[in-house]
């Protein structure tokens, strides 16, 4: 909190700086709001370095590079050209350093390469895993002691269906890591659900009363780039 704290009290001191120097002309040519615009997205270049997030790296500084092109003396590559390198970068990164390696040690993912869950994982136990890329799929999960999930969607469609299963206590944990797919959850009704997941040019969308106090809790963690997920109650 103190981290943010300070991130946000630079970020308006120095565009309270921009606008004064675009009053008196030291800006040239350069618009205080392209400013402003790269001030809010330092800090997400920064956090994405610190955890290898590709996608939070190369498309910030396309923006940046599209906001200053004139300046630079690059307008002749944007925006396509610049934002098409960004989603090759991205993607060429990211399958070299793929996810479960980069975020082992991270906030929003607790499993490893070496996590005994992985060799646990079954369709009516405490864990499951499941996997899908550049492809569709569907799964029943009928586990009624279910202690946590792992999800890899790659380029894919996934539907997960968890109207008949069951935890083994109050919570449950599901990490998500989907990239450029689409992930439909069903989910319980007496559930509740909290987010944690990180969202990069995505989105999860909830059901009215998720965040009802319920004495189950569905704790949702990982990551959705360029990614939907849609969770119904069922």
């Amino acid at each position: 909190m103190k981290n943010k704290n300070l991130i946000w009290g630079l970020f308006f001191i120095l565009a309270g700086v921009a606008l004064i120097l675009d009053r008196i002309g030291l800006l040239g040519s350069v618009s205080v709001w392209s400013v402003v615009i790269s001030l809010l997205l330092v800090p997400v270049i920064v956090t994405s370095v610190r955890h290898l997030n590709f996608w939070g790296i190369f498309f910030p500084m396309a923006i940046m590079a599209i906001l200053f092109d004139e300046t630079l003396g690059i307008d002749k590559f944007t925006p396509w050209p610049v934002l098409g390198a960004a989603l090759l970068l991205s993607v060429g990164f990211s399958f070299i350093f793929p996810y479960r390696y980069r975020f082992t040690q991270s906030k929003w993912t607790t499993h490893t390469t070496d996590n005994p869950a992985w060799d646990k994982s079954s369709d009516n136990g405490e864990y499951v895993r499941i996997d899908a890329k550049f492809s569709g799929c569907t799964k029943y999960i009928t586990s009624k002691v279910l202690k946590r999930v792992d999800i890899s969607c790659r380029y894919s469609g996934m539907e997960v269906y968890f109207d008949s299963a069951d935890m083994a206590g109050n919570e449950v944990e599901l990490n998500v890591d989907v990239l450029c797919g689409g992930v439909e959850l069903y989910i319980p009704k007496n559930w509740g659900i909290k987010v944690e997941a990180d969202c990069v040019l995505g989105g999860i969308d909830q059901p009215n009363g998720a965040y009802d106090e319920k004495e189950k809790i569905l704790i949702i963690k990982g990551r959705a780039k360029i990614a939907g997920i849609d969770i119904t109650y069922v």
